[in-house]
């Protein structure tokens, strides 16, 4: 047990030492204690500058009012209080913790001993990560409103834009067919370029709607078993006259016969592939697309030859928006989306001029059969 005379070296230490501000005050809120970090804070040289006063004499008057009511609710509840308070020091506003102790002797309350910290850097930094996170809110709130308008813009323009150009490609194929009339070799191969202008034209409008269709979750895939192989001849066939303009040799494999799928998903997908692959071909290049299986997947496998993708592009290509010298950067973000849809991966492999899109689609759940090869 502590004699008296540790007991006095124990306070005195506490009161010397202590970081937390320490002050005790008699019922008439008169100050009968304080510590040195008590001094510090008010930037007094002695305890006789505050021993004997009343609150109101040596805090500001608007402080002093709220720390009194405080004091009133300890004595009258005879319980502990813990609150904060702004006291102006020096033109200086610093926000105060306080802990409000009542002191008992004899069941009687004789004072209150007060606890305190300053916390104005703490809250300070509350408000600033508070400001900060506001900002970041606004911010992101003002990218969702943008983009709302923005897929509003796309899904209405697109929606506007496929009837007259569903019109138009059914006029030129009536032209090409020859209902209006024989055309001459001139009025047909100008002819061919409107039809190839006009199917890229409905192609890109497919692909904006079907996005903003499986951004918004409305869009359901209807499996059924696809024939690959005749699958791919429709896409080589469509993309043929591009190949050919650019003089791009596509070698193609295909050593999967069937496969349970969304065939015209599936088939808008690998379109924007070669036609990509096609775009940022070197001229007189090869493409190679190769068809296979493993044992959990079947593999599309598409190579081309062209300038290498810079890291900025490569890093986010299937990103909504992004693109390179020409397009409105949607048709690999869709093919990402079909792909994933089918439980599947899609990717990009590059080693200088070579890049290589593969994507794959899992075997489980799926019929496949393998050709023979």
């Amino acid at each position: 047990m502590l004699v008296e005379s540790q007991k006095s070296i124990l306070t005195d230490t506490i009161m010397e030492n202590c970081q937390d501000i320490i002050s005790v005050v008699d019922l008439d809120y008169n100050y009968r204690i304080c510590n040195r970090a008590f001094l510090k804070l008010f930037n007094l040289p002695h305890e006789t500058e505050v021993l004997g006063k009343n609150v109101k004499q040596v805090l500001p008057e608007e402080t002093a009012i709220i720390i009194e009511k405080y004091f009133d609710d300890v004595i009258k509840n005879r319980d502990t209080r813990d609150y904060t308070f702004i006291l102006q020091i020096r033109g200086e506003n610093k926000v105060i913790s306080q802990l409000s102790i009542p002191f008992v002797e004899d069941s009687e309350i004789t004072g209150i001993l007060s606890i305190s910290k300053d916390i104005t850097t703490e809250e300070n930094l509350k408000q600033k990560l508070l400001d900060m996170v506001c900002k970041l809110n606004d911010t992101l709130e003002l990218k969702k409103k943008l983009e709302d308008q923005k897929e509003l813009f796309m899904a209405t323009l697109t929606h506007d834009l496929k009837n007259p150009v569903q019109a138009q490609l059914m006029s030129l194929k009536m032209l090409k067919r020859g209902t209006l009339g024989q055309l001459s070799e001139e009025q047909n191969n100008i002819l061919d370029i409107l039809l190839e202008s006009s199917e890229y034209m409905q192609q890109m409008l497919f692909t904006i709607l079907y996005t903003y269709k499986y951004d918004n979750g409305v869009i359901e895939l209807k499996k059924q078993t696809v024939n690959l192989d005749n699958l791919m001849q429709n896409c080589l066939r469509e993309i043929g006259a591009f190949a050919k303009s650019r003089n791009i040799e596509i070698c193609y494999k295909c050593k999967v016969d069937e496969i349970l799928a969304d065939q015209s998903q599936l088939r808008r997908v690998i379109s924007n592939i070669i036609n990509n692959a096609i775009k940022y071909s070197y001229k007189n290049s090869k493409l190679k697309i190769d068809i296979f299986t493993n044992s959990s997947n079947a593999i599309f496998s598409f190579e081309n030859m062209g300038e290498p993708i810079p890291n900025e592009i490569k890093d986010h290509i299937f990103d909504k928006y992004i693109t390179g010298k020409t397009g409105i950067g949607l048709g690999l973000y869709f093919s990402k989306k079909v792909i994933e849809a089918h439980g599947g991966k899609i990717y990009l492999i590059t080693n200088g001029n070579l890049s290589k899109f593969i994507f794959e689609i899992p075997v489980k759940n799926n019929v496949i059969k393998s050709i023979k090869w």
